[in-house]
């Protein structure tokens, strides 16, 4: 065992940056071994929020600025940090390491507000980002409600419906508190591997009983009565009536397996096995066994009724197509039916762009299903979202600082573009950080994102034979803010789809409030869903022979 040494972490220190004297409003002293980095320590003691880049040093949400004891900074630090900043003490909790006592200062990346989009169109039209909680559906006075989740990687969406109607009563999202691990699910394999799956299960667990108990004081204040259990499970001569029926949640493989407790070692190594691929069917108590929130706010009444609230989590394709898709095609009714009748059959293709991209076509008796890892590119690194990101691109091919292979001119090559109003990217209005900087190495991870997804979708038209593809559905929030033609402009979608492509919302929301219901209501039975999704062929294109090819064709930026 190494030399322990004591860490200094101040506390609610607002000087300005480069003004710090060493004195601070509060401090909370820490011990660790001297050959660790910082950054374990900061997280286990809830004083950094993580890291997006899993603790590689690229995301710079780490910052931190030694106040005494200034190790000196490694090669990564020096690359990834001005001189003058590390000059000042500044440097990287992932990759620094403390020999001796120290003082420090966490300070950080500021992030912009990831929107959450939580509505559906299945007909293309104008669609709602809603990012604010949603005022209860008072028109209906013992409604059944469905909950559903989209387990996102980035970001949680819950609503609670009308199990009628499908009105939406209420709204809660959260930012996915497991980014403190990394913001991919590579990352989040590795965390679990390493002993923090507990963990990582209950960070999730605690946002689906926010989320749960926002619901109960709603529907609680439009009953005008009652305890918050009682407007959950209320008794009454209706049976049902007022009673949330069931929860249906929907979230890749990963998000699931890590949810329900599962063993994910196997899905970061080939041949990616997932432990379980089915719908699965348990109860709100098994869900939450261990949860201390449980016995405060989500108390058992009427005999156990809330104990035995059935949950469903949504069926997964393989390790890298998982039950966000199934719930999105379901959403959109375009799950393959073999039973279903002959005729001319259009085909379809479902884009869910992310961490991962997950791509689909089918033609309605025939599924095909890919995916292909693209990183932060899509999602943003917390300054810029990704969908800004092609915008901008776009505007720099169109004025000549960028070419077609992805070179910055200089002095762009060098310092980046500096981004002084979020106007000046294309399709302003949406969140960029001021003053942040686009840089070579985000044209490159851009690049090498849509050459993937690009590859994957050419791959899947070639492997369903080469249809006229009618309609192309962009999914959840980066489908939302895509500017169609900035896509087009740096080659992520084929020129020919213009016309045809349609943002559709959170399919994953809107599919599980589906799944959930039609599961409730005896309409939809575990094996035909099964059955259905067991339909669909998946590719790994890494074992595809002209993936390769295609993935470097695409890696230059231009419409084609």
């Amino acid at each position: 065992m190494s030399e322990l040494i004591k860490i200094t972490v101040v506390i609610n220190d607002e000087k300005p940056h480069g003004e710090n004297d060493g004195t601070s409003d509060g401090e909370k002293e820490l011990t660790q071994e001297a050959a660790l980095t910082l950054m374990p320590v900061l997280l286990k003691n809830g004083l950094l929020d993580g890291s997006f880049c899993g603790g590689r040093g690229d995301c710079g949400r780490c910052v931190v600025q030694f106040l005494k004891g200034v190790p000196l900074p490694t090669g990564l630090e020096r690359s990834r940090l001005e001189p003058e900043e590390l000059r000042q003490g500044y440097r990287l909790a992932c990759v620094t390491r403390p020999k001796t006592d120290c003082t420090v200062r966490v300070v950080g990346a500021q992030e912009v507000k990831t929107p959450i989009v939580t509505e559906i169109t299945k007909t293309g039209a104008d669609i709602i980002a809603n990012t604010e909680m949603q005022e209860i559906d008072s028109g209906k006075e013992n409604a059944c409600y469905i909950a559903a989740v989209d387990l996102g990687t980035t970001t949680i969406a819950m609503q609670l419906k009308d199990a009628a109607t499908g009105k939406v009563a209420d709204t809660y999202c959260e930012m996915n508190p497991q980014r403190k691990y990394g913001t991919d699910v590579l990352a989040r394999i590795q965390a679990s591997v390493e002993g923090q799956g507990e963990d990582l299960r209950r960070l999730v667990c605690g946002v689906i009983l926010r989320g749960l108990r926002q619901f109960a004081k709603n529907l609680q204040k439009k009953a005008g009565e009652g305890t918050l259990s009682d407007r959950l499970i209320p008794v009454n001569e209706k049976g049902n009536a007022g009673k949330i029926l069931g929860m249906c949640i929907a979230g890749n493989t990963v998000m699931e397996h890590l949810l329900l407790g599962m063993d994910v070692s196997s899905l970061g190594k080939a041949p990616f096995v997932p432990v379980e691929k089915g719908l699965q069917s348990i109860t709100a108590a098994y869900l939450f066994a261990g949860m201390e929130e449980w016995s405060e706010d989500l108390r058992m009444v009427d005999g156990g009724a809330l104990f035995d609230m059935p949950v469903y989590i949504a069926p997964c394709m393989s390790a890298f197509v998982g039950g966000d898709i199934v719930a999105g095609l379901y959403a959109l009714g375009l799950l393959p039916d073999r039973q279903a009748e002959n005729g001319e059959r259009q085909a379809a293709l479902f884009i869910d762009l992310g961490t991962n991209g997950e791509m689909v076509i089918t033609d309605g008796q025939r599924m095909i299903v890919t995916a292909a890892a693209a990183g932060p590119a899509f999602e943003g690194d917390g300054t810029m979202m990704g969908t800004d990101r092609i915008a901008l691109t776009a505007q720099l091919l169109q004025s000549g600082i960028l070419d077609e292979t992805g070179l910055l001119k200089e002095p762009y090559f060098t310092q980046g573009v500096r981004i002084e109003d979020a106007r000046e990217v294309a399709a302003a209005g949406r969140q960029v950080k001021n003053g942040c900087y686009f840089k070579q190495e985000d044209v490159r991870s851009l690049q090498m994102a849509k050459a993937a997804v690009r590859a994957g979708v050419e791959i899947l038209w070639e492997e369903m034979g080469r249809p006229e593809i009618e309609k192309v559905f962009l999914a959840g929030g980066f489908g939302y803010y895509l500017d169609v033609e900035a896509a087009v402009a740096v080659g992520l979608l084929p020129s020919h789809m213009r016309g045809r492509v349609r943002a559709a919302g959170n399919t994953s929301l809107a599919g599980a409030y589906e799944m959930g219901r039609d599961l409730c209501g005896k309409r939809l039975d575990a094996a035909s869903l099964e059955e259905r999704t067991h339909l669909a062929e998946s590719i790994n294109l890494a074992d595809t022979e002209r993936f390769e090819g295609l993935y470097l064709k695409y890696m230059n930026l231009g419409e084609n």
